[in-house]
């Protein structure tokens, strides 16, 4: 009675300990899964939210200008508005920077061209661009927009862009936390499981 008894009991407590893994196993699963998901829903948010700041500063920027009645260097008024947004700012006389936030060795990087492919987008079809692009060796989200003189031809542009470094250092801390937060709920919730089914 008492040998049919502690098998009993030492079977329950294999199928209790097979039971809790197996549970344990899923609550993991699936608390990475929504980890997962939440991270890729925040990146997918972050990046869109970048790209919607870039397009208010070039309207901002385009706003300022036209309402300007400072000295010609307008270094100042980007300066300004970089202060005030956190985005980069340029102001182009056609494809060649006059007016930059932009550094280039500590330097302004005033003189330096607008590549090729951008330049055909906005200065010779008119089209405003929206989305990643390369600044001087450096991946930028960025927004431009074209100008027009007083004729009604493209003169040049102006840009608005958020550096990719820094906005990836955004998700990344936020990739990490999020992770951090998956294993302490993973580990919680297998200590739970764990005194329940004892």
């Amino acid at each position: 009675m008492d040998e049919n008894h502690s098998k009993s009991v030492r079977k329950g407590k294999r199928i209790g300990r097979k039971v809790g893994n197996l549970v344990a196993l899923m609550l993991g699963v699936s608390i990475i899964v929504v980890v997962m998901l939440c991270v890729l829903m925040f990146y997918r948010l972050t990046m869109s939210m970048m790209q919607s700041e870039c397009v208010n500063g070039t309207n901002v920027l385009a706003y300022e200008l036209a309402a300007y009645s400072g000295n010609d260097d307008k270094t100042e008024l980007l300066d300004e508005l970089k202060k005030e947004m956190g985005c980069e700012f340029t102001i182009f006389h056609g494809d060649e920077r006059a007016y930059t936030t932009i550094l280039q060795n500590g330097e302004r990087a005033v003189g330096t061209r607008l590549s090729g492919e951008i330049a055909e987008i906005v200065l010779e079809k008119g089209e405003e661009y929206v989305g990643q692009a390369v600044i001087l060796g450096e991946k930028h989200l960025c927004s431009y927009v074209p100008t027009y003189d007083a004729d009604g031809q493209i003169d040049g542009l102006i840009f608005a862009g958020i550096s990719m470094s820094s906005a990836m250092r955004q998700i990344g801390l936020t990739v990490v936390l999020s992770c951090l937060a998956g294993v302490v709920l993973i580990i919680i919730g297998i200590l739970i499981i764990g005194a329940y089914i004892k």
